[in-house]
Formats: C-alpha cells, structure tokens, sequence
C-alpha cells in the first residue's frame, strides 16, 4: 500500500485538519519543467505545513500535560476512566506524529530524486530539532502512568499455591520509531513498576523523575576460548551464564553476582537466575579466588547464598573465566504491583562493549587485574569508545513474561505481539549477540545476527524495495534511516564462512527412540545368544563350535549397540545436528552375521569330500 493511500485510510478524524498536505506537495514535484520559482513554492508551502503540524502537535502536548493535572486531583472513582481516556487519545497522538515525520522524510527524498535541488540534507537537522524541542513523549507516559497508579488497587502476595503455573518468556525487537507507539500502547493496560522497600504502600508515593527508568550494567564472563558462549548459544543443560551487575549509571559501592543456569524443559526444572551481593572493592579478590565470605554474609544477612558463593567462584577458577563484554540498556518496565502475571519490560539504548583486549585473548594473564575495564564511564552514549570496541543495537528490546495456569496470553498482549510494532526473535540474548559481534574469531553465530540489519518494520505502506538484504556483511549498529550521530556509524561484521545455531529443543521423546533403537540391537543380540546356548547344550563337537560362533557374535552385537546408544546420547546432549545414522556400522554386522551362519551350516553339514 502506498504510503497516501495508508495516511487518508489511517487519519484520526479530530486531527484530520492538522496533517501535513502530502497529496497537494507530491503534485507539485510531478512538473515537467521544474523550475527555481517551483522550487520556492514548494519551500513556502512545506514550511506552512511544518509549521502547522508541528505547531499543533506543541499546543496539544502542553494540553495533555494540564489535562493530566486535573485528573490527578478527581477523586479516585473518576480516575480510572478519565485516565484511559487520556491514555488512548495519546496512543493517537504518537502515532500522527511519527506519520507525519515519516511523510516529511518521504516527499523532502522524493524531492531531492526527482528534481534538481537538494533539500533533504537541510531539513533533516531542523526535523530532528523539532522533535526534540518538544519535551520528551516520556514524560507523557510517565505523568498518565503516576496517575494511574494513584488508583492501582495493591494486590497482596499470594503464598504458593498446589497449582501449578505456565511460565513463559518471550523476546522482541523493536524499531527506534516505534518505542513510543509501543510505551502508550503498554500504559493503556499495565502502569510502570516502581520500586517500593514499603510493600504495603503504594508505589505512587514513591514515585520521582528516576524511579521508572533504570540504567542497567551487567559484566559477563568467559574464557579466551569462549566454552560458556557456546554452551549457551547451543542451549546445553545447565549451561550458565556468569556476571556482574549494578542498577545505576555509576558504579556503586556494591554489586550484584549473578548466575543463569538453562535447565531443559524435559527434565522438570526451570531455569534460575540466583544472585548475591558484594562490595565493589571485593570484587577482584574474588574472581581471583581468595575468602571473601564475610563480606557477602554481612550484605546478604543469611548462609543461604553460601553454596551459590561457593559454586561461581569455583568455575570461575576452574574454567579460567575472565571478563569478555558488558552490556548496558536503559530499562522501562511495567506490572500491577505484587501481581507477577504479566511483566513487561522494555530496553533502550543497548551498547555491547568489549571488556577484553585481542592481548588478553592471545596472552591472558592471571590473577586477572581488573574485573571491568576503567577506561569508559557508564554515560551512554559511550562516545570516547572506539568504533571495533562497541555494538550500539539499532533496536529496542521487548520482553514480556506471562504466569498462567495454560498457555494463554490476555488479549492485549497477543494483539501487541502479532501486531506491526514488534518483531519476535526467539530467545535473544544481548550476551551471545555482544560476545558474536565483538570478536570476530568466534565460528558460531545466534541466528538472529544476520537479521539485525534487516528492516523489521511491517508498517503496511513500507514497500519491499526499501528492505535490506544482506549477503556476506551485516550491519550491527544504527540503521541510516534511523538517522545516527556522526559517531554511530554503521559497522559491518563478517559473517561469511560462520557457522549460524539454530536453537534445537530437544524432546524426552527423542532420548526414548535412541533406547527403544538400543533395546532393539540388545534384543537381537539375546536372540542369537539364546540360539546359541542351544547349540552347546547338545553335545555335539559341531554344534558347540556353531554355538560358540553365535555367541561370539551376540556379545559383538551387545558392545556395538552399546557404543551407539552412548554416542548417540552424547550427541542429542550436545545439540550436535549430526549427522546420526552409522554408515558402516550394521553393513560390518550383517556381514559377521552371514559369516558366522554359513560356517555353522559349514561344520553341522560339510561337504562330501570326493
């Protein structure tokens, strides 16, 4: 669909009159002959429409800034309705503003390729500034979000219960321009989680300017040969992922130690993430193996945390791990308070840093010498990096965690999730894609990395043309169209050659098919035993030795089945893609087989000698 046809489809009729003129504009680059006075006509009348768009869209921000005021002050019962209201109307609001950004960039391109003067590279910046000078459309959804949890009843914490919940996890990208869109969308249903120590109180009176967005670090490590990568890149049980976090831009006088385990879903269990704290300043003392329990029993309070303490900083030294890459994101999440059936959580301004210099792969040295590198601050957005040392993700990340007693997501949810605002990538991981994309050496790659550079966008006037496609190069910073910083450039990462994982679960079903195939060889195996204990049981010289033969080859059988079922098990651990089957194997036994029977026939029945 092109993209006039979407804008008279998709117009908010109380807005209709506020709209750019994207019909009377685009007729006036279809001239022939177009000359220095079309060319004037054209800046006057793409001016007036700038000026009246973006004029509307400042006086009705400041009106829903006051219109939120007086909300505030309704009493409770009035609340909830008036604040819905609100909340849709700026649903509304978002998106006439991005399509007629959208519609700006469309005609000044069009412009520029179908005429002989250049325009677009001049407006951009005023584009830019535009937007900007209006005051951040967070700090609308902050404000509705506030309101709304001024009514938000408190649910109380449910003890465990015999009924057995449906945890499930999923991930999705979202594009730059559609973060807003997708912020007012969530708010309609779910407020932003606030931290409260008080959990009778309500998070409404803990509310200030830094309590909805977090800035999240995390340090991951591994070894200079990268083992904990590929284990969790092939999903191996109880692969783990080991690193250091903190909640705020700065690094704060204590940490978080954190430990994920995968654990298959055949097997019961789900995966964990267990974590303890610790003082900053212990840090490197305890990656390096010394003691230092009394600090981490007096910030955790109990010895519950005592084997977890125990069990990282053990692979920690015997696995030789060392600090690979940090991650930082700046997060937005949202949930009912104490009501943990729907969590949503959105991350923005992802950077992945290389924490580990190419010297300290070739050479690494121990005791390590630094758990995080000093070098950088933790301001996004990371400017004094250099280019080959940082992945600045182009796009949001959008995880939403349902708790259900099946697998059904409420309504909303599914509509956001097959709707044209996300994109879904099964089980990303900003640890794999970070550690893929930063050091080049590394053979396997996640699936997803050769996507990134893909426009994920599936607005229905978004022609297929304007897709990119990749062939042995994909881009893993900011796409043009996202319109970077002169320091975020696009920087290409070869992929030619590299191995792609598909995530493979494995089925208990396919752990049973390897016995019942082993049953069966063993069962065989019996059966030609079974035959030939029979043959030694009649005494005579002829058939003793066809039994023994017959024997022979049923323990043959035995081991050989044996050493298939274990190779085989080994492999369906390992997500190895095979190949499974044994070429050889069963030819070599048929053969022993036939050998084994025709000198059994040979010596109960030999030839007459003439």
């Amino acid at each position: 669909m092109r993209f006039q046809k979407y804008l008279k489809r998709n117009v908010y009729t109380p807005y209709k009159y506020n709209y750019l003129d994207y019909e009377n504009l685009r007729e006036r680059l279809k001239k022939e002959n177009f000359t220095s006075d079309d060319e004037d006509e054209f800046i006057r009348e793409l001016d007036a429409n700038i000026k009246r768009v973006f004029g509307f869209v400042e006086s009705k921000h400041s009106e829903f800034v006051q219109r939120l005021k007086v909300v505030e002050k309704k009493p409770s019962k009035e609340i909830k309705a008036k604040i819905k209201e609100i909340t849709g109307e700026m649903r509304h609001f978002a998106e006439f503003i991005r399509i007629n950004v959208i519609g700006f960039k469309k005609l000044l391109k069009r412009h520029d390729r179908d005429t002989s003067y250049k325009l677009f590279s001049s407006y951009k910046p005023m584009l830019k500034g535009k937007i900007r000078s209006i005051e951040d459309l967070d700090d609308l959804i902050y404000k509705s979000s506030k309101v709304s949890l001024k009514v938000t009843k408190m649910k109380k914490k449910k003890s465990e219960s015999n009924c057995t919940f449906i945890r499930r996890t999923d991930k999705y990208w979202v594009h730059k321009e559609n973060v807003i869109p997708v912020k007012f969308y969530i708010t309609q249903h779910l407020p932003i989680y606030v931290f409260s120590k008080d959990k009778e109180k309500s998070p409404y009176s803990s509310w200030n300017k830094d309590s909805h967005d977090t800035c999240i670090s995390s340090v991951y490590f591994d070894n200079v040969t990268f083992d904990l990568y590929g284990e969790r890149l092939k999903k191996l049980h109880h692969s783990e992922a080991i690193r250091i976090r903190w909640y705020t831009s700065k690094v704060p006088d204590v940490v978080f130690i954190e430990r994920k385990r995968h654990e298959d879903g055949w097997t019961g269990e789900s995966s964990k993430k267990l974590r303890f704290m610790i003082s900053e300043n212990q840090v490197l003392k305890y990656i390096n193996g010394e003691d230092v329990w009394d600090d981490v029993k007096r910030l955790n309070g109990n010895e519950d945390v005592r084997t977890l303490y125990e069990e990282v900083q053990r692979s920690i030294i015997n696995k030789r791990l060392r600090p690979v890459v940090r991650t930082f994101y700046r997060r937005s999440a949202f949930q009912i308070p104490n009501d943990s059936s729907v969590r949503v959580s959105l991350d923005t301004d992802l950077c992945m840093i290389k924490e580990c210099s190419d010297a300290e792969i070739a050479n690494p040295a121990y005791p390590i010498k630094r758990w995080r590198r000093n070098d950088i601050n933790c301001e996004f957005p990371f400017r004094n990096i250099p280019k080959n040392e940082i992945i600045r993700f182009p796009h949001a990340i959008l995880e939403v965690k349902t708790q259900s007693l099946d697998e059904t997501k409420p309504k909303w949810i599914e509509e956001l999730i097959n709707g044209p605002l996300v994109e879904h990538v099964h089980k990303f991981s900003k640890y794999l894609h970070g550690c893929a994309a930063l050091y080049p050496f590394i053979q396997d790659i996640p699936y997803w990395l050769p996507q990134v550079s893909v426009d994920i966008r599936k607005d229905p006037f978004q022609p297929d043309v304007d897709k990119k496609s990749f062939k042995d190069t994909v881009l893993v910073d900011i796409p043009a169209d996202s319109e970077p910083s002169n320091s975020e450039k696009l920087s290409p990462i070869d992929v030619h050659g590299k191995r792609i994982s598909i995530p493979v679960r494995v089925e208990p079903k396919v752990f049973f098919a390897n016995e019942r195939t082993f049953l069966s060889w063993v069962q065989f195996a019996i059966f030609l035993g079974g035959i030939g204990s029979a043959l030694l049981g009649l005494g005579d010289e002829r058939a003793s030795f066809s039994g023994l033969i017959l024997i022979l080859v049923a323990i043959i059988f035995s081991f050989y089945s044996l050493y298939l079922y274990l190779w085989r098990a080994s492999m369906i651990r390992k997500r190895d893609p095979g190949p499974y089957d044994d070429i050889y194997g069963p030819a070599v036994l048929v053969c022993v087989f036939l050998v084994a029977m025709g000198l059994s026939v040979f010596f109960k029945f030999p030839l007459k000698r003439f």
